[in-house]
């Protein structure tokens, strides 16, 4: 009797671990409406379009932060190699994004590019104040002196290089819809460009882990009177996520910073 009475504690216990267990499991796969990870980790590597010659590689990290009722995103990455003007550089990336309305809001976004011999070269801010709805852009020295400071307008949802791919998850997702045609963009060179997003379709991707089905997206920017002529002289801007949720992405293809940049096409690596 005593046997049967341990026996059936002992299952009781076993069974309470399992459940939780498995709570804990199912908690940490959860996908968030704007199709979010709680984790997220692996590389990005960066080839020129026109040589195949690797650029860049940079390794990062997501990681969701539940505080006082706010769901944020902190994204922090690590880039060695060339970007832009930056040759045989180290660069660090940190950024904020807050999910309100099953969208991805940027809050923070900050660079600081090094030399090879960990000399500091430069940093960009941006601060997102959706109160007074104004962006607040601002150039670094290597000394942290603030040497260029401009304000956007925020005309409209606006995301920038280090949010842009997290972002863009929804507008795959519904793609269909006609809210999610249209948002803004503020590059590395201190430029606000109104995007339009086309949807491409269905497009399988070769890639080094095999065949993907990928949802293809093009982004056209509104540049005002040289929008024609940018579009017949400048490569197109496309982005590709998985078709199955929660739509991760997987690769890039376009300018690097904006006109006047390299070509070249990013692609998600697992680590």
């Amino acid at each position: 009797m005593l046997y049967n009475k341990n026996m059936k504690s002992s299952i009781k216990k076993i069974l309470i671990l399992y459940l939780l267990f498995a709570a804990a499991r199912a908690s940490a796969e959860e996908i968030s409406a704007a199709f979010m990870r709680e984790h997220e980790s692996g590389g990005i590597i960066y080839t020129d379009k026109k040589t195949s010659v690797q650029r860049s590689m940079v390794t990062f990290s997501t990681e969701r932060i539940l505080r006082d009722g706010r769901v944020t995103y902190r994204y922090a990455a690590r880039g060695e190699g060339d970007y832009d003007e930056y040759k045989n550089s180290v660069w660090d990336i940190e950024a904020v994004m807050e999910e309100r309305d099953g969208l991805l809001r940027p809050i923070y976004s900050l660079d600081r590019f090094k030399d090879k011999d960990g000399r500091a070269v430069i940093g960009h801010e941006k601060r997102f104040d959706y109160d007074k709805q104004k962006i607040y852009y601002t150039v670094h020295d290597p000394g942290g002196k603030i040497t260029k400071k401009i304000t956007f307008p925020m005309k409209g949802i606006t995301v920038d290089s280090a949010t842009l791919t997290d972002f863009l998850k929804t507008f795959a997702a519904r793609r269909d819809e006609k809210t999610h045609k249209v948002f803004y963009l503020i590059s590395d060179k201190a430029e606000l460009f109104r995007i339009t997003v086309k949807d491409l379709g269905i497009e399988t991707l070769e890639l080094p882990e095999g065949k993907i089905r990928a949802i293809k997206l093009r982004l056209i920017p509104n540049l005002g009177l040289l929008t024609g002529v940018a579009n017949s002289l400048v490569p197109p801007t496309f982005v590709w996520y998985k078709e199955q949720e929660p739509h991760d992405w997987l690769q890039y293809e376009g300018l690097e910073t904006g006109m006047g940049s390299a070509h070249i096409t990013a692609r998600f690596s697992p680590e």
